[in-house]
């Protein structure tokens, strides 16, 4: 037999023991294969009840989540809602209190101002009690004063009566020596050339004395007033002096004009009360009286 021949039917030979091998192994395996089939087949048909158990469990269990997702959506929607009620609350009560503060911060300044006015006011209401104080004193002071002013006044009335009756006592007599005096002068003249002095005619005349000198030709007192011929005093008038302290009146003597110009006149003292001086600032009037 040829070489190759020989090769092949060793191949066959050992091929046809792998395949009774590999037969007897199928034969063997091929029963266990079945059973262990069958038991998976089983396992399967339990595994697919299970599964179809956990199906329909897990149906229920999907259910039952979808209720409660169902639940706790509206749940989320109503705490949602909750929420913007919260958030709008919120901002309300932000916006509330930066009123709030904002009226704080306002009282606060309002005290403060309160609290200056009323140191001010306090101020003002002591001022007000030294002043009320001071016045009240200054009342009683001047009610004392114008107590004593009274008095002093009524006595002084009584002395002016007293003083008017002896002026219009001495006006009478005055009178009745210039009536015998003119009796006896001639065209206003006496014998020995004097003339007498006479009062000026209508409304009373009143003036101030501004110097009072001495002449030194004659030694008599000369005093100068105020008043001219512009207030109708002329040569040879009778004024009569006085001085006045706010309440009376006290009679200083008699002024005879020697010399006139418009706006003063000079004149001399032709009778002066004993123990009485005159001096700038008395005043002389045209009528005693006046």
């Amino acid at each position: 037999m040829h070489i190759l021949t020989k090769v092949f039917v060793l191949f066959a030979a050992v091929l046809s023991i792998m395949m009774a091998a590999l037969a007897i192994s199928y034969s063997v395996n091929a029963d266990r294969v079945v059973s262990d089939y069958r038991d998976a087949m089983a396992r399967a048909d339990a595994a697919v009840s299970e599964l179809q158990g956990q199906k329909a469990a897990n149906a229920l269990q999907t259910a039952a989540l979808e209720e409660e997702k169902g639940s706790l959506q509206n749940e989320l929607a109503s705490r949602d809602a909750d929420t913007r009620r919260l958030e709008a609350s919120n901002s309300e009560l932000r916006i509330s209190l930066r009123q709030a503060e904002a009226a704080r911060e306002s009282i606060s300044s309002k005290i403060a101002q309160l609290g200056v006015a009323v140191e001010t006011q306090a101020k003002i209401i002591d001022e007000y009690k030294d002043r009320i104080t001071r016045l009240t004193e200054a009342e009683l002071n001047y009610r004392d004063e114008k107590i004593d002013l009274e008095k002093t006044l009524s006595d002084l009335e009584s002395q002016v009566i007293v003083y008017e009756q002896n002026t219009r006592a001495l006006k009478e007599q005055i009178e009745e020596l210039r009536g015998m005096v003119n009796t006896t002068s001639i065209a206003g003249t006496t014998n020995t050339g004097y003339q007498v002095p006479t009062e000026i005619a209508g409304a009373p005349i009143q003036g101030s004395i501004d110097e009072v000198r001495t002449d030194p030709a004659s030694g008599e007192t000369l005093v100068q007033i105020n008043l001219g011929s512009n207030d109708r005093i002329r040569e040879n008038s009778q004024l009569y002096i006085h001085r006045s302290n706010g309440i009376t009146n006290t009679y200083l003597g008699d002024l005879v004009i020697v010399s006139v110009d418009l706006n003063h006149a000079v004149g001399r003292i032709s009778y002066q009360v004993p123990s009485q001086s005159i001096r700038s600032g008395d005043q002389v009037l045209s009528k005693l009286g006046s």
